[in-house]
């Protein structure tokens, strides 16, 4: 039950998210539109930016669960590339947010926590140190969020061949001194 609420109002969020931005989102108008009181709210979530962490970490471990389901890395980054258009709005929203450096954290925690455990699930036998693993991941998580955010919302973008190049990226197969 307690984590059916955390969805209700991870839900609700989300959705009025679609509408307006998280500054104006608060904790008295999220409860209203969950009708739940606000000790409910305070007793699954610390504000709203505790909620958004949330949506953010339950987001990820769905988009971890298809993407290790997926025959090979161009359908998992197709996988993220398609979440990440799917929510564009809501991400722009976030982007133009007085929190945005918070927010940006998140996303690119949440992008870490995804190429971490894609990594643990695809290429055990990695042999990294924990530090090098640590600074690897969060230059890939910041690259595909940068990159992303940057390409997602251009009109003539060839979603494909931009996949196929951050794969190239990701697996070392393109990089500089490389002919590609």
């Amino acid at each position: 039950m307690r984590e059916d609420m955390k969805a209700v109002i991870a839900d609700t969020f989300t959705e009025m998210l679609d509408k307006e931005d998280i500054d104006k989102i608060t904790v008295t108008k999220l409860i209203g539109e969950c009708h739940i009181s606000r000790q409910t709210f305070y007793y699954h979530f610390k504000d709203i930016m505790d909620v958004l962490d949330w949506a953010f970490r339950r987001a990820t471990d769905e988009l971890v669960k298809r993407s290790l389901e997926a025959e090979d890395n161009i359908v998992a980054l197709k996988e993220f590339a398609s979440f990440i258009r799917q929510n564009r709005t809501k991400l722009e929203r976030l982007l133009y947010s007085r929190r945005w450096v918070e927010i940006e954290n998140m996303l690119t925690e949440s992008a870490a926590a995804y190429l971490a455990e894609i990594a643990r699930n695809k290429a055990p036998d990695i042999s990294r140190t924990y530090d090098d693993m640590e600074i690897m991941l969060k230059f890939y998580a910041c690259g595909m969020v940068g990159v992303l955010m940057h390409y997602m919302g251009k009109p003539h973008l060839d979603e494909e061949k931009l996949i196929i190049q951050m794969e190239k990226i990701i697996t070392g197969k393109m990089s500089p001194g490389k002919n590609n």
